[in-house]
């Protein structure tokens, strides 16, 4: 097997509006902690692939406009630097919240610094792979899982008593002749700081640094799991919780890692496979749309009628009520979804989907996977928003709410969950 590593930072100008809904949208003030892109390509015979962990809100595939596809396009411009396939690329994002609104949720486009930003941004992200494929050298692999408890909690715990929380954090652990790197997966928001004007990587990034330092590593990937409804459990705005968090999981991972480094713990077998699949999910079944009419009349005599400081907030929500009336009579619309399998020999799968997934889903796909080690990457390949349970829907709540943050229907985090088993029944039974 051979592996490489790249990084590269890339964190915004400030003049890129930091993550808000318009017409809230403000540049950033300044920058706490820098954003980075982290790659790792991995080559075994004839097979290579590479896996991109960018810390960024996600990527909706037409941040670029309606007639462009930001995942495809980077893909394309990989393959063209270092001849790895395109659909043998993963493009993940941590989704940190001290960010650049890339989900458009609020359409980045509108701002003429965006545009030429994302260029430079999609250029950045294909050298950090080119800098992976550089260095590939012969490297062993080593897998195992451990936990990291006291960070997340469940978000909708009082709508649900029984919602789940997934402490798990999996870890790959790269080394060769004088070198190490790393990947992990583990599932929490980071919202520490969010809807900051500071640029930061919230605790995803603190931990990765702790990791990076500690251990002298080429790179620590940062795969997020299956976080729909999982928060910190400290509901702060705080950089002293970013630090703690951070060396929380940090501290975890090294000591994770300081396992699979023992000379008993055994390397992955060879092979490398990836498979994935466009399924198309149910759109969002909308209510009628009287209450949606009525709330954009309140608000729009309100803003009439509102003083000065008044204005902005209630000129925050009539867009935001604007934005939910027009989905409305848009009516239902189905979203195509890639999910997409990866296999790192015998031992670990990589399965990952474009959104939002709640912690239930994420478990079952763990549950029912073939593999012994398998990590559910979230906010990967794409952006289509919240993927909650079916039950969610009648429970309510914001993530299953009518907005821009919710686009499909109750069946279709099951829909996922099936297509997602199926892609790794596929990937093991070929090693049987």
């Amino acid at each position: 097997m051979l592996a490489g590593f790249g990084k590269v930072e890339i964190t915004p100008p400030l003049c890129i509006p930091y993550l808000s809904f318009s017409p809230r949208q403000t540049p950033f003030a300044g920058v706490h902690d820098p954003l980075h892109a982290r790659a790792l390509v991995l080559t075994e015979g004839e097979v290579s692939l590479a896996m991109l962990a960018v810390e960024a809100l996600g990527f909706s595939n037409d941040v670029l406009g309606p007639d462009r596809n930001f995942t495809q396009e980077v893909r394309e411009r990989v393959a063209r630097r270092t001849g790895i396939p395109p659909a043998q690329i993963l493009l993940a994002s941590s989704h940190i919240h001290s960010a650049p609104q890339t989900t458009n949720l609020a359409r980045l486009l509108d701002f003429p610094e965006a545009g030429p930003w994302l260029e430079t941004l999609m250029e950045q992200l294909v050298s950090a792979v080119a800098l992976a494929h550089r260095s590939l050298r012969p490297a062993e692999l080593r897998a195992g899982i451990g936990t990291a408890p006291g960070i997340a909690y469940n978000r909708r715990r009082h709508l649900a008593a029984d919602a789940p929380v997934d402490d798990s954090l999996a870890a790959l652990w790269i080394r060769g002749e004088g070198w190490c790197g790393c990947l992990t997966n583990f599932a929490c928001h980071p919202v520490t700081v969010q809807v900051n004007p500071l640029v930061s990587a919230d605790y995803v990034g603190a931990a990765c640094h702790l990791v990076e330092e500690v251990l002298d590593t080429e790179a620590c990937l940062f795969l997020q799991g299956a976080c729909g409804d999982l928060d910190p459990v400290r509901g702060t705005t705080d950089f002293a919780d970013v630090r703690r968090y951070g060396q929380m999981l940090g501290g975890q991972l090294l000591h994770l890692l300081a396992r699979l480094d023992a000379p008993d713990w055994p390397p992955l077998a060879p092979g490398l496979a990836v498979h994935s699949r466009i399924v198309t999910l149910p759109g969002y079944q909308y209510p009628p749309e009287e209450p949606y009419a009525a709330d954009v009349d309140r608000l729009t005599t309100a803003l009439a009628e509102a003083g000065e400081t008044e204005r902005p907030g209630i000129a925050a929500a009539l867009q935001v009520a604007r934005d939910r009336l027009a989905m409305v009579r848009r009516g239902s619309v189905p979203v195509p979804a890639e999910v997409q399998a990866l296999r790192l020999g015998d031992t670990v799968a990589v399965v990952s989907v474009p959104g939002e997934l709640f912690c239930r889903l994420g478990l079952e796909i763990k549950r029912r996977s073939p593999a012994p080690i398998t990590l559910v990457s979230g906010y990967t390949n794409g952006y289509e928003g919240y993927f909650p349970t079916a039950a969610a829907f009648s429970e309510g709540g914001y993530e299953p709410s009518v907005g821009p943050w919710c686009r499909v229907g109750p069946t279709a985090g099951e829909l996922l969950v099936e297509t997602a088993v199926s892609l790794l029944q596929e990937l093991w039974g070929n090693i049987r």
